[in-house]
């Protein structure tokens, strides 16, 4: 990386893209899902196929996305991804019914209301983003710069949150459009590498193959319980629109703040440590879950869940960049992405017949399993010395 004075400030306005979009992003994570069901009057299950639909799609358009940043250039991939999310809410505010709901839902992303990181709302942006920041990065600052720039768009996500339970349905939508365009003017101030490739067949196809299975089974245990937290409490608990906002920017200021850890987390322990620790944490968490129907406990829960699915992604990104050349990076992250946020889509769809009173406990049992098979094959795919040889270089 040539470190002059145009990397940095590309740097910075690629920060400055990420913490607009989150703040709008963050928004929409509260209003909708309170719009589908007292509004349009869903019930948990119909809510459930609304976002695999829509992950379903984000993961088609991250795909589409990671091509275009490697076929096309960055910075116009960029711009025509980040477009995706302002014409989704102006959607909803132009009319609300099922029909507009459900387009929303597709053309945003809007189906990971959980947490708001790691492909989240507006999430097929993602695989340009990472591409972008690989290109602007060495390996021995891109785990501290994909922490540092998570960090501020989920302080800005947070706020987000927050701020989505203040006013109206129809003034929040107003405001999240507004914010949602900001982003497109700095967009053309990024100077990014003339970084094009030349065939469709990828030089590190075995690598590619696997981060995908570990997507794979990463976005189905994540499908099967993460859409349906922020429902769960509306349903089971009653827990107000301004409660809730409130309680989600916890979950993502914890969250967010954890992510700062990740590089100092990389030199301690490596890459599959850091994934076995932290994910693996979660499997006794989801168990609980269910079946404890305590307000404070399953808020506790709820609140510690998203930063142990998120303190490894820098690590997980900054590791998996490195392992392919610069002319594929947007193309392994979009895969990576995709396969992810479309095995969650599956996910959704397969638990959301059980999002029950008598039946809610099958999909986070089923979250527990699936999650301990991704841990196993990240040993078995990254666990050798050559494996780790690779990841160290650049």
């Amino acid at each position: 990386m040539n470190n002059n004075g145009n990397v940095i400030k590309s740097l910075n306005y690629l920060a400055i893209i990420r913490i607009i979009r989150s703040i709008s992003a963050g928004m929409i994570s509260i209003v909708y899902p309170y719009i589908a069901i007292k509004m349009l009057h869903f019930n948990l299950s119909t809510l459930g196929f609304v976002y695999a639909l829509a992950a379903l799609m984000t993961a088609l358009f991250s795909i589409a996305f990671g091509y275009l940043a490697d076929f096309i250039g960055r910075r116009l991939s960029l711009f025509i991804s980040s477009l995706t999310l302002t014409i989704s809410i102006l959607i909803l505010l132009i009319k609300i019914n099922f029909f507009t709901a459900v387009i929303a839902a597709i053309l945003g992303g809007i189906s990971n209301t959980g947490a708001m990181a790691g492909g989240g709302i507006g999430g097929s942006v993602a695989p340009v983003q990472n591409a972008l920041i690989a290109d602007l990065t060495t390996r021995k600052n891109r785990t501290t710069l994909i922490s540092l720039i998570s960090f501020f768009g989920n302080i800005a996500a947070a706020g987000g949150t927050l701020l989505g339970g203040v006013f109206s349905y129809k003034l929040e939508l107003e405001l999240a459009t507004i914010i949602s365009v900001l982003p497109l003017i700095f967009v053309y101030f990024i100077e990014s590498q003339h970084i094009r490739a030349r065939s469709i067949k990828m030089k590190a196809g075995n690598v590619t193959l696997k981060f995908s299975v570990t997507g794979i089974l990463n976005g189905l245990s994540s499908g099967l319980i993460t859409p349906f937290l922020i429902p769960i409490f509306i349903v089971l608990y009653d827990v107000s629109r301004s409660y809730m906002s409130i309680y989600t920017t916890i979950a993502s200021l914890l969250a967010t703040f954890s992510m700062l850890l990740a590089p100092k987390i990389d030199k301690a322990i490596g890459f599959l440590r850091s994934i076995y620790i932290t994910r693996g944490l979660t499997i006794p968490l989801m168990l609980i879950f269910p079946f404890i129907r305590i307000l404070p406990v399953s808020l506790a829960i709820y609140i510690i869940y998203p930063a142990l699915r998120v303190i490894a992604i820098p690590i997980q990104q900054s590791a998996m960049l490195s392992m392919v050349p610069p002319e594929e990076r947007g193309r392994i992250s979009g895969l990576n992405q995709g396969s992810r946020l479309g095995f969650s889509s599956i996910g959704t769809f397969a638990a959301a017949p059980f999002m029950d009173a008598s039946l809610i406990s099958l999909p986070f049992i089923s979250y527990s399993v699936v999650m301990a098979l991704n841990i196993y094959l990240y040993k078995r795919f990254f666990g050798s010395k050559n494996a780790v040889e690779t990841f160290q270089g650049d």
